[in-house]
């Protein structure tokens, strides 16, 4: 949760847009996925596939929970991640599943007179602060630990206020 400090309130501050490219999108979401891996592979599980093709189906939810200011696993026209992986034509034989994460780009904002300073997540406080939401989410571990899936897309998207959207769909 991004935090201002001024006066010993706390409250949310839009992030300047060019204040935001020290996180790289597509490094996001290869550091997120090795440490899915990591994660299946310390259980002696085979670690899943990256595909790009459920990778871009993931950053186009991301993208649009970001532009149509939603969080959710179904979008305002009502399309649940199965529907949007089969209007992309993408096929999953068995199952489907989704993860989502809302993270951000800094944890705090001091405010001191008018100047203000940001403390900046790094990538890995982002990746790992996601990883530990997921895996202590009974639901979400599931979808991390399921044997069934073979293959996984992550898709991040970063809305002008520093929230980091982030989806990943499983596929078996």
């Amino acid at each position: 949760m991004l935090q201002v400090v001024a006066a010993a309130v706390l409250f949310w501050i839009p992030l300047a847009a060019q204040e935001q490219s020290h996180v790289r999108v597509s490094d996001l979401e290869q550091k997120i996925n090795v440490l899915i891996n990591s994660e299946r592979q310390a259980r002696n599980m085979k670690a899943l596939v990256l595909d790009d093709h459920l990778s871009q189906i993931a950053r186009a939810h991301s993208q649009d929970m970001v532009k149509r200011a939603f969080f959710s696993h179904v979008n305002p026209d009502v399309k649940a991640p199965r529907d949007r992986i089969r209007s992309a034509g993408y096929s999953c034989p068995k199952t489907v599943g989704e993860n989502i994460f809302q993270n951000n780009l800094c944890s705090r904002v001091t405010i001191t007179g008018n100047q203000k300073s940001y403390d900046w997540n790094s990538l890995d406080q982002i990746a790992d602060s996601t990883l530990t939401g997921w895996m202590h989410s009974s639901g979400h571990r599931q979808n991390i630990l399921q044997r069934a899936y073979s293959k996984t897309g992550i898709g991040v998207a970063i809305a002008g206020d520093g929230k980091v959207y982030i989806t990943q769909l499983f596929c078996g």
